[in-house]
């Protein structure tokens, strides 16, 4: 019976360090949940405060690349195409208009 008595307390002492190694791991999860708004904040503000990744600089390099490589005529050019755009769909919609009212007048006829 002392043999049981001993492996009870044997059972009872393992429990009792595997109950100490669950509450340790808790704690430290609640601590780390604790910390976790200021972890947060110092990752936002060392993003913030950082370089931006180099394919983005990259990029803003070509774009700077690109205008500075256009030339006046180049830019007139592109400005003259867009008015002319813009002049044809305005004589678009203007036609369209006369049409619609010349076919409401032969149907009011």
């Amino acid at each position: 019976m002392a043999k049981l008595k001993q492996g009870s307390l044997f059972d009872d002492d393992e429990e009792l360090v595997s109950i100490r190694a669950k509450q340790r791991s808790l704690e430290q999860a609640h601590k780390e949940v604790i910390n976790l708004p200021a972890r947060l904040a110092l990752e936002k503000k060392e993003r913030d405060s950082t370089m931006p990744p180099m394919a983005e600089i990259r990029e803003r390099q070509q774009i700077n690349q690109f205008e500075q490589s256009l030339s006046r005529g180049q830019i007139e050019n592109v400005l003259r195409t867009q008015r002319h755009s813009i002049a044809m769909i305005l004589l678009l919609s203007f036609a369209t208009a006369v049409m619609l009212v010349w076919a409401y007048r032969i149907m009011m006829g």
